[in-house]
Parts: C-alpha cells; sequence; structure tokens
C-alpha cells in the first residue's frame, strides 16, 4: 500500500472500476483518525471489456494506464496496490450452511464448551467446502448469521457457551481464468492487485447504511454491459444475481431504432430521455444528424422515451423476479437502492417504483471527504465503496502487499477470507 513521504503516519488506498465503457481510478488518503479524503479520481474511456469480461487486452491496460496517471496526477502521488471490482455474467452466488461441534481435548470444566476463534474459523470452512469445477474460485463468504445449539441469529458467535455451531452464509464464486485475465492487465499497468471485489458488494458499501442492510433493502446497480443485485436483510447477503443487460442495451436500441450513432444514441438519451414519460413535460420535436451523407430525421422526446421505456422496463422486471427468489422478498423494508451509471435517466425512480411497487431512492456515495463533486454521481458508487471496502478490510486485518502475481494472489484468496473472519470474530 502507498503511503505519503510528506505524511508517514497515513496512508493511502486505491481502487480501480473496470467497466464496459470506462474505467475509473480513484486514490484516498487515511487520516490519523480513519476517516478517507479523497485525494485524485482518473477516468478514461475504454472499449476493452464486455460484461465483465476482457476482450481487448492491449485496450484495456491503456485504459487504466489513463485512468490512474490522471488520478496520480491530481493526487501528487504514485498507486501501487490497487482494489479491484469484478462483474459480469462470470459471477456465481448461493447459501450454502456449515456446522462443527465444539470440543476441546483437556476442556478445564467439561460440560462449558466456549466458542473461539478457531471454532469460528472452522465453521466457516465447513460453510465453504463446495465441490467447484476447477475453473472456479470462492471470491467471498459472507455470513448471514450464526446458530449456537438451538439459538438462532446470533451475529458474533465468539465467546458463546455451546456444542454445536452452525453457520449460515452466501457464497460468491468466479471464474478463475476471467480473474486471471483482468489481473494480467492490472499487473500490465504497472501495478498489483491488493483484493478482488464483487462489484455490487463494493456499490452497497458505498450507498447503503446499515439500517437498510438491517431491515431488508435491494440494490441494483446498473452498468452499462450488466445489472447486478444484491438483497440485504439482518446484516447478511441473502440473493445476489447479474442481469445479462444494462445501460448500453437501452443505447443501442435508440441507436438501431433512429438509425444513428452509439455516441449520438447515448447522448440523446441522457439529454432528452424518460424512464417513463411524464404528462408534464412538453412532447418537443428532436432533430437527429445524419450520418455518412444521409439527411438528418427527427423524433419527439416522447417517442424517444417509448424506445427507452420498454427496455427498461424489462430489465427492471428481471430484477425484480430475481428478488422474488430471495426468501426475505416480503420482508424488505426499504424497498430498492438504485445506483450506478445506467440509471441516470429522468423519472428511473418512477418507473422503478411502477416495476417494484416499493420505496425507491437513487443511491449516492456515502463515507468520503474531499472532492465530493467530482464522485457525487450513482456511476462513481463502485470506484468509491472500493475504497471503503479497502478501508474497512486493512483495519480489520491489516495491510499486506502481493507481489506475486496472479497465480499466487488466487490461491491465497482462501487464506485471507479465513484471516479476516479470524479477527472479525
Amino acid at each position: 500500500m502507498a503511503t505519503l513521504d510528506s505524511q508517514p503516519r497515513s496512508r493511502l488506498i486505491a481502487a480501480l472500476d473496470i467497466g464496459t465503457t470506462k474505467v475509473c481510478a480513484v486514490m484516498a488518503q487515511v487520516d490519523e483518525a480513519g476517516q478517507l479524503n479523497l485525494l485524485g479520481v482518473g477516468r478514461a474511456s475504454s472499449t476493452g471489456m464486455r460484461k465483465g469480461l476482457v476482450v481487448n487486452v492491449k485496450e484495456t491496460i491503456t485504459a487504466i494506464e489513463k485512468a490512474v496517471e490522471e488520478a496520480e496526477a491530481q493526487a501528487d502521488v504514485s498507486m501501487d496496490g490497487v482494489y479491484v471490482a469484478l462483474s459480469g455474467e462470470q459471477i456465481r452466488s448461493m447459501n450454502n450452511t456449515g456446522v462443527i461441534t465444539v470440543s476441546r481435548e483437556e476442556p478445564r470444566v467439561p460440560h462449558i464448551q466456549e466458542i473461539t476463534s478457531e471454532d469460528v474459523e472452522r465453521v466457516l470452512e465447513q460453510a465453504k467446502a463446495i465441490t467447484l469445477p476447477a475453473d472456479r474460485e470462492i471470491l467471498h463468504v459472507l455470513p448471514q448469521e450464526f446458530k449456537v445449539d438451538q439459538h438462532e441469529g446470533i451475529k458474533a458467535p465468539l465467546g458463546h457457551i455451546g456444542h454445536r455451531l452452525e453457520a449460515r452464509v452466501h457464497l460468491v464464486t468466479i471464474d478463475e481464468p476471467t480473474a486471471q485475465n483482468i489481473i494480467r492487465c492490472v499487473e500490465a499497468a504497472g501495478l498489483f492487485v491488493e483484493a478482488l471485489v464483487l462489484a455490487p458488494l463494493a456499490s452497497a458499501t458505498a450507498v447503503l447504511e446499515q439500517t437498510e442492510k438491517d431491515q431488508g433493502v435491494v440494490l441494483i446497480d446498473m452498468g452499462a454491459g450488466t445489472t447486478e443485485l444484491m438483497v440485504y436483510y439482518d446484516g447478511g447477503v441473502r440473493h445476489t444475481a447479474v442481469i445479462p443487460y444494462g445501460g448500453n442495451r437501452v443505447t443501442n436500441d435508440i441507436a438501431q431504432i433512429l438509425h444513428t450513432t452509439f455516441d449520438k444514441a447515448e447522448e440523446l438519451k441522457k439529454e432528452y430521455g424518460y424512464a417513463k414519460f411524464p404528462a408534464t413535460v412538453e412532447d418537443n420535436e428532436i432533430t437527429i444528424e445524419g450520418i455518412a451523407g444521409r439527411q438528418a430525421q427527427t423524433t419527439t422526446r416522447r417517442g424517444l422515451s417509448a424506445i427507452i421505456e420498454p427496455r427498461l422496463e424489462e430489465i427492471l422486471t428481471l430484477c425484480r423476479n430475481e428478488v422474488r427468489k430471495s426468501d426475505v422478498s416480503e420482508k424488505l423494508t426499504f424497498g430498492v437502492v438504485l445506483t450506478g451509471g445506467g440509471v441516470l435517466i429522468k423519472e428511473m425512480e418512477e418507473k422503478a417504483g411502477e416495476v417494484f411497487n416499493a420505496d425507491i431512492k437513487i443511491g449516492y456515495p456515502l463515507h468520503v471527504h474531499g472532492l465530493e463533486e467530482m464522485v457525487s454521481s450513482p456511476e462513481y458508487a463502485t470506484a468509491i465503496g472500493l475504497l471503503v471496502y479497502g478501508h474497512e478490510y486493512e483495519e480489520t486485518h491489516g495491510i499486506t502487499k502481493r507481489p506475486g502475481g496472479i497465480m499466487t494472489f488466487l490461491r491465497s484468496l482462501g487464506q485471507h477470507i479465513k484471516n479476516f473472519f479470524k479477527e472479525l470474530f
């Protein structure tokens, strides 16, 4: 982890959100009070990724380098280790349970079995003992709750007395070759990966309050290539899903129907588009420049919205169907929080409310100070969430570097998860 030479008691945390249309690099200083102060933000357009997969290595590396260079210039300090978001259809998740018997070889008091950190570690190992294809790795083990003997709903079992310890967890797995390709691009740009983090988990860290996670909420993170969601209840992740469509799907519809370029379609979507056309807005005519010598065309705001609304409704309906697969879909007090660049369409909250029939909120990044005006948009939720996640990660089990490269990092994922929970409890 990089350190500010002029302030040796401070440290830096850096993050990369490598998306379908852009790479975002951010750097923050952790001051002596433990507060994150944003120092640098860099952004570069990219076409090297598609739905979480590297499709052009050279383009991805170049975009990372440009974003990092911009962030470093603003912060006036170099970054080396970075937290990197993972997203896309290659993500898989499931709920699982692990059970152990709490026993001691020579207990001082035979009938009393106090649960130790080693017991917690063992039960989490049991919970993640699943059969995976050779090309998949466990990325996150996210505890939902523990059960000691017949007592359920325990969040921190350390120190409890009991003979049987059960852990209910949410497991997130990744495709190892996909992760290797992303790490390879980051390393080729002169950096090393501190940790890979599921993108919606990072976004949730940035935009959700603990009360929302406790009483039930859905996070929908709509990017350019995919839309990802997480269902929280009682402080834990209950369901994760990836929808293979994002904001680009809407833009492509506009480009095809109005016979214009993708860039022009994106501009039209942002400037004139509505997720649900309101009765109070005047239906003005829009002129669209002709492409490659073709004649200019016209449409209206309502006509443009008639293209946008069905596709957004489809994506949101797929999200709603995923939420219904969770066992807590009727307990989500705080409804749905929308974040990511794909939700930046006028009347998005109204449309989502119509689909979900629930409370809807746009999620903006929280928990950082400095340069807030640069990262106040939902499209920076993942990047800022990575900084917050990294800060919490390092506070929990210390700062470590992993210069050993791709395979060393992937092989060490399980050990780092083990250490994380050992110190957490």
